[in-house]
């Protein structure tokens, strides 16, 4: 018989996830709390990394995705297509990242930053997807008279935009190495090897 602790595991921090994205993610978006989508991906970031230190098995970070999808459209949350897309990129991204290094603290890294880095991404594909072209121009003009308000005047709005995505990667590389640490207090509390 087969083990099937690792996907055991899979689900239960899928359905972890799924709740804090059902419960504290629908609190975060109804309160127009700013970077909800940062907050959002660093708590995914915690459940992905922890589940991939306890089980390092290929497969289970995109397990958990699944049941977090599923969760967040039958509870609460309803079916948006932003988040449902957010995690699905998440799991993707800790779960390549994750297998490729070997399940290292770099891969967790790596994981964040590209998980992180898609939120202003997905905003800006989002627009242009419902509200056409002129609207993603008007936002990255509204970007650029933001960085001309606090004197950085005369950048292109593409490199206001860049540096938002560089930013959000920075801020995604931390968070995973941050899961990474608490993973590993996870895993030895359970009395197993950081």
């Amino acid at each position: 018989m087969r083990d099937a602790r690792a996907w055991t595991y899979a689900a239960l921090f899928g359905a972890l996830w799924g709740a804090l994205e059902a419960t504290v993610g629908t609190a975060v978006y109804l309160g127009k709390m700013p970077l909800r989508g940062t907050v959002m991906g660093v708590l995914g970031l915690l459940c992905l990394v922890c589940l991939r230190r306890l089980q390092p098995r290929p497969g289970v970070c995109l397990l958990a995705g699944v049941v977090a999808i599923f969760l967040k459209v039958f509870t609460l949350g309803g079916f948006f297509p932003g988040p449902l897309i957010g995690i699905a990129v998440e799991a993707i991204a800790v779960e390549v990242a994750m297998t490729a290094t070997g399940g290292r603290a770099i891969g967790a890294a790596i994981g964040g930053a590209i998980a992180l880095a898609t939120n202003p991404l997905q905003k800006l594909g989002m627009m242009w997807l419902v509200a056409g072209s002129e609207a993603v121009e008007s936002y990255l003009k509204l970007g650029e008279e933001a960085a001309a308000a606090v004197g950085l005047g005369g950048i292109r709005p593409m490199a206001v935009f860049a540096a938002v995505v560089a930013a959000t990667a920075l801020v995604g590389a931390a968070g995973g190495l941050w899961a990474w640490r608490v993973a590993g207090r996870v895993v030895r509390r359970m009395g197993g090897r950081p």
